[in-house]
């Protein structure tokens, strides 16, 4: 009776653990899977939250870097997002390659998602990450 009850007692605490967060990935496939189901929703400023505009992009001497890029970002999000609406939307994402590197001290990713439309067959989408100051972004530069 008792084994039962330590059971039952850590599953109920792993359960409400798990449900503060504590045990959630904050790599970069969660990044990944957030950007990707804000461009299946058209959520462009969800997206945009989720890049790192590199040096080059935010360089005062280059005021029109940044627009620039933002816009090609989100014309990348729009086409996305109007293909899956094409395709009946996003049934699901799955992740099917993630590969960390270490490039000059600072951790990147590559991840690879595969967009499941609910009609249509599955595309793949290849996205680069790193991360700054403890956190993952989508990288553009």
């Amino acid at each position: 009776m008792r084994s039962i009850l330590k059971t039952l007692t850590v599953a109920g605490l792993t359960v409400g653990i798990s449900a503060c967060g504590l045990f959630s990935s904050s790599g970069p496939e969660n990044t990944a899977m957030h950007f990707v189901h804000g461009m299946a929703k058209g959520d462009i400023q969800k997206v945009d939250k989720l890049v790192y505009w590199g040096p080059e992009v935010q360089n005062p001497a280059q005021p029109y870097a940044m627009r620039l890029e933002e816009a090609k970002v989100n014309g990348y999000v729009m086409a996305t997002y109007q293909r899956l609406q094409a395709e009946g939307g996003l049934k699901e994402a799955k992740i099917v390659k993630n590969q960390r590197t270490m490039i000059h001290g600072v951790e990147h990713a590559t991840v690879i998602i595969s967009l499941i439309p609910e009609k249509g067959s599955p595309r793949n989408t290849t996205l680069q990450l790193v991360r700054r100051d403890g956190k993952w972004f989508v990288s553009v530069d």
